[in-house]
């Protein structure tokens, strides 16, 4: 048997279930504070024990004794909360915490070939095996009742019932489930599992109150073993789909998938990318020919087309949700959030959006920074926020929505915002801005954050005050072909948008030439392309500027902008008298500038390659390709331009 190969399988599906038992305990502690109901309370403790069942026989058959042993401790603990003998209690949801947590990191441990020492884990399996204080006057019981057979609207009367004796305690469960009682098959039979502290008696009389009752029964856990309607969810059945109900919005379809190494699918992608390089260079060349047989020219178009369509292809094998980026952060949000003592609220928006897989392993990153910076520094405690006139409670925002050929992820919070005096006064200490500018736009306040090691905290915590956030995050973004932008308002919030490419592959591009050079323009970033005449130029404006159909658009001639001159330019980069020029008017984040260059060339599909710049340097280009004719060039960064 190969090992090592069951093992990758192992850390893969281990992180799986992992990130579905951080899912549950965060719903969890979340219907325990809102005091939701009982029902889907239950599928989640189902699917946390399914979790944890799951993760424990998976080490077993592995031979990792010590995840098994924590598992197999999270297991037994979660056993009362199934069955319905323990209610749910804040010391409770804490302690699985800490558990999942332990757990996380043997099964990191196994990741780096070693087992977790005994006394690491033999801390937490001390407390998973002990009582967990809980409320100390409630008692958990069984209420089996049966309503009169000639009651009518058996379903009210039943919710009345349950109203009645959520008043003397907190009701854990019901069977069938509530809403099952608006049915016309409802037979009035029932039952209700409900921690109180009332005697057998109260809680017989609280349930006679609300009418129609023909009989009552209450009995202890251990008693209530038998019977028509068991208020335990069985290990199997309605829990698959209680599975998929977690952060989805309805059960999904089964659909057939298979795991395979990514390193098989860049290599794919790769090799794709060589054959449309080669399929460029085919159609070239039968194109140069004088008198071309047309058997050849009808077999090159149809190898052109299936190349095109495997490239399609194998960009869709690689996009995935966004959503399993998102899924680390609810628990890191939870854990800082407490550890600054502020209560936030966290919503994660577009988990369905999907985004090439080699962006998956480096967006989280500056996700991260973002989500950390605005739980420090933008959302205020409950105190500071009820004296703003705020609700104690913060939110916070992550969001991803499709915009063309680029995916948009927000970090949007509600705080304090950014104390743009503070900055300014920062700033000018640094001589990063001049001494007689007197306000911050948008823009610029961006540039000074970003600039390496600033912070106007004097503090440094193990959160913040060392100035490598926002640096950190901007320079990853552009390292990825996209753009930063910052948005915030005092004492309103702070949105912080990257925006991206939906993959780094393969995109479509104009290819234009300047002073002799080809360069690329992604044609998502392309609004149109025109001549170039100078009638087109608008007067009176403060920079060069063209007027399109009555529209002031800023004018670049990027011969001049990148330094480029030819002999046969006009000194500037740009070609001479009586020689075409075009301009490609290009659009990003709403912004719109006219290109001006020599020539249009073609459209076609590029591959991306990397490009490596110096640190500090223009952010002109985010990448290079290799043409059909095996010529170089430049892939231009629009969003730098516009």
């Amino acid at each position: 048997m190969d090992m090592a190969r069951y093992a990758a399988l192992f850390q893969v599906e281990a992180r799986e279930h992992l990130a579905e038992l951080d899912r549950a305990l965060l719903a969890l502690e979340e219907h325990a504070r809102r005091g939701s109901g009982a029902m889907a309370t239950a599928e989640l403790v189902a699917t946390l024990f399914r979790g944890v069942h799951t993760i424990k026989g998976m080490a077993g058959s592995m031979g990792y004794t010590s995840v098994e042993r924590v598992a197999h401790a999270l297991e037994s603990r979660c056993e009362p909360l199934r069955s319905g003998d323990e209610p749910l209690h804040t010391d409770l949801l804490v302690l699985l915490f800490a558990g999942t947590d332990v757990l996380r990191g043997a099964i990191d441990d196994i990741a780096r070939g070693v087992e977790t020492p005994a006394e690491t884990i033999g801390g937490v399996l001390v407390r998973l095996r002990r009582p967990t204080p809980g409320p100390e006057s409630a008692a958990v019981r069984h209420l089996d009742i049966r309503l009169v057979d000639d009651c009518p609207l058996k379903g009210v009367r039943a919710m009345l019932v349950l109203a009645r004796l959520a008043a003397t305690g907190q009701v854990r469960a019901t069977h069938p489930e509530q809403a099952r009682w608006q049915d016309d098959a409802f037979d009035g039979v029932f039952r209700v599992t409900l921690a109180s502290a009332a005697t057998e008696a109260e809680l017989e009389q609280a349930a006679r109150s609300a009418g129609d009752v023909a009989h009552v029964q209450v009995r202890s856990p251990a008693l209530a073993t038998q019977g028509v309607h068991p208020v335990s969810v069985p290990a199997d059945g309605p829990e698959v789909l209680a599975t998929a109900a977690i952060g989805a919005a309805g059960t999904p379809e089964a659909a057939r998938t298979v795991r395979l190494d990514a390193r098989r699918l860049d290599t794919l992608l790769d090799l794709v990318g060589e054959l449309v390089i080669t399929r460029d260079r085919l159609l070239r060349a039968i194109e140069a020919l004088d008198h071309p047989d047309r058997e050849v020219q009808r077999a090159a178009r149809d190898a052109a087309r299936l190349v095109s369509a495997m490239h399609d292809e194998v960009l869709q094998a690689r996009l995935l949700p966004v959503g399993q980026v998102f899924d680390r952060f609810p628990r890191l949000v939870r854990d800082v959030s407490r550890e600054l003592g502020k209560d936030v609220s966290f919503v994660m928006e577009g988990r369905d959006i999907e985004l090439d897989r080699s962006l998956h392993d480096a967006v989280g990153d500056p996700i991260l920074h973002l989500l950390r910076n605005a739980l420090d520094h933008g959302i205020e405690d409950a105190a500071t926020r009820r004296a703003a006139g705020k609700p104690p409670r913060g939110a916070l925002v992550l969001r991803a929505v499709r915009d063309r050929a680029t995916v948009v992820i927000q970090v949007r919070d509600d705080g304090r915002g950014i104390d743009r005096q503070a900055v300014l006064r920062r700033a000018q200490q640094q001589g990063l801005v001049p001494g007689d500018v007197a306000a911050l736009d948008d823009e610029t306040l961006l540039r000074v954050v970003a600039h390496p090691g600033f912070s106007t905290t004097r503090k440094v915590t193990s959160l913040s005050g060392r100035g490598v956030g926002v640096d950190v995050v901007n320079t990853r973004v552009r390292a990825l072909g996209g753009q930063l932008e910052l948005e915030s308002r005092e004492g309103v919030g702070t949105v912080v948008t990257l925006r991206l490419p939906v993959t780094l592959a393969i995109t479509r591009a104009l290819l234009v030439k300047v002073a002799g050079r080809t360069f690329a323009l992604p044609t998502a970033h392309v609004a149109e392309v025109l001549e170039y005449h100078e009638s087109l130029q608008a007067h009176h404006v403060e920079r060069p500027a063209v007027t399109i159909r009555d529209e002031v658009v800023p004018l670049l001639a990027l011969g001049e902008h990148f330094g480029l001159v030819r002999s046969s330019t006009d000194g500037c980069g740009n070609a001479g008298p009586g020689t075409e020029e075009h301009l490609a008017v290009v659009e990003a984040a709403g912004r719109r500038v006219a290109l001006r260059v020599d020539a249009l060339l073609a459209q076609q599909d590029i591959v991306v390659k990397p490009l490596d710049v110096v640190r500090g340097a223009a952010p002109w280009f985010s990448g290079a390709t290799v043409l059909g004719d095996g010529t170089p060039a430049l892939i231009i960064d629009v969003p730098s331009l516009a």
